[in-house]
């Protein structure tokens, strides 16, 4: 495994914590992510990131 893979599975860990931690503190649910712009904003923002470091 290249030091560039080790990289980006460590930010996909750090950015999938990380929403996780939010997830929590602000007791996002599912009747939220369905009707709550901010809060699908929220999670689907970081869901794109971790996206685009896997496509790398």
């Amino acid at each position: 495994m290249k030091k560039s893979d080790k990289e980006r599975l460590k930010k996909i860990v750090s950015t999938w914590e990380s929403l996780d931690k939010q997830i929590k503190e602000r007791s996002i649910t599912r009747e939220m992510l369905l009707n709550d712009e901010f809060s699908q904003w929220a999670v689907t923002t970081p869901l794109y990131n971790i996206g685009e470091q896997v496509y790398q």
